[in-house]
């Protein structure tokens, strides 16, 4: 089985992800739904059997009381989304060995929405770039079927945050190609003769690709375990 799963606050369209600050025109800052005094137990309970944690956290209060539950039991984990991170909290996913699973393809479809109930925070919304600087493990995912289960698009979305025309939103949080391949590959190993491996054979250089290449990257093969499993 997979880790334990818990969802602590709501969403940024709801406006339910738990803030530190009010929604514009609202005294709201949000849902918590499960408040540390449950997670912590949850978590303890988990880590005692042997399951990692992946917690779900989106509005920045919600994030830095997950990241206070894994301190508080000294273990490691998974955030997942992210979405929006109190400047004093970046560092501490790399003291805490916390993993940050994000959805760059969201930072593209919520750019809009993020502006307007996240207005004048947003530079540190879906902040892949100050995640990486301050040395936190950076997964990418698609949350699908919210996004499409296509790890190019998502690539694309964290290299170029843009994908209607418009100007880049907050272009100072892309990041390179090269790191977005490593947090969709968990920094891809180098093969080993008589090794079993998961490999993607690709029919381009996604490092060398423009965007829109980069999002339609031609795939020749797939190896699963040491078995082909499709080619093309």
């Amino acid at each position: 089985m997979g880790p334990l799963k818990v969802m602590t606050d709501g969403s940024l369209n709801t406006r339910t992800a738990y803030c530190h600050d009010p929604y514009p025109g609202l005294d709201d800052y949000g849902l918590l739904v499960v408040p540390p005094e449950v997670l912590v137990p949850l978590m303890r309970k988990a880590h005692e059997h042997g399951i990692a944690s992946t917690i779900h956290a989106i509005g920045d209060h919600a994030n830095g009381l997950v990241l206070d539950a894994f301190e508080t039991l000294g273990i490691g984990g998974t955030i997942e989304h992210a979405q929006l991170i109190a400047p004093a909290d970046f560092p501490r996913f790399k003291q805490l060995g916390v993993a940050a699973s994000v959805q760059p393809v969201h930072a593209l479809d919520d750019r809009d929405v993020a502006d307007r109930h996240w207005s004048g925070r947003t530079d540190r919304a879906f902040a892949f770039a100050g995640l990486l600087a301050a040395g936190a493990e950076l997964r990418l995912g698609s949350d699908a079927p919210v996004a499409p289960l296509d790890p190019w698009l998502s690539m694309a979305a964290a290299v170029r945050r843009s994908d209607d025309g418009r100007e880049s939103w907050h272009p100072e949080q892309e990041i390179p190609v090269t790191a977005a391949l490593d947090a969709s590959t968990r920094g891809g190993r180098t093969p080993v003769e008589g090794g079993t491996a998961d490999l993607v054979v690709l029919d381009a250089d996604p490092v060398t690709a423009g965007i829109d290449d980069l999002r339609t990257t031609p795939v020749h093969a797939t190896l699963v375990a040491g078995q082909w499993t499709w080619q093309a």
